[in-house]
């Protein structure tokens, strides 16, 4: 059976979009997940110890453990990747704020008091 091929998602920077085939497998008494060796080539950084977390149905982000901190938030940091990755293949498609959009938000948050300074609790991390 040929390997499974790497295919490029939404036309991404290489290696930062890049969707890569694998399979659950048995090892030992327990279960892991083997990836094709294009993965682990283009990121090295998955090489040692990992950690993984069901964000949704069918979805399963996994985090390099040499790259985590205390105070990351790997969902947080995973869009803010995407989002500069997407913002450096297609800059054209930055615009500025239009007065119409303003408008719009001022209009849904009228009368909303916000205390920057108040204290959310150990529940919300930011």
């Amino acid at each position: 059976m040929p390997a499974p091929k790497s295919r490029d998602l939404n036309d991404a920077a290489p290696s930062a979009g890049m969707e890569y085939r694998g399979k659950r497998t048995k090892t030992g008494n327990s279960f892991g997940f083997r990836f094709e060796g294009a993965l682990f080539r283009s990121h090295p950084e998955f090489s040692g110890e990992v950690k993984a977390r069901v964000i949704a149905p069918g979805r399963l982000l996994v985090v390099a453990e040499d790259v985590v901190t205390e105070s990351s938030d790997p969902i947080l940091e995973s869009f803010l990747a995407f989002l500069a990755s997407d913002i450096a293949r297609r800059p054209g498609r930055i615009r500025p704020l239009s007065a119409a959009r303003a408008q719009r938000i001022a209009q849904l948050t009228k009368g909303m008091k916000v205390n920057p300074d108040e204290d959310l609790g150990d529940d919300v991390s930011l």
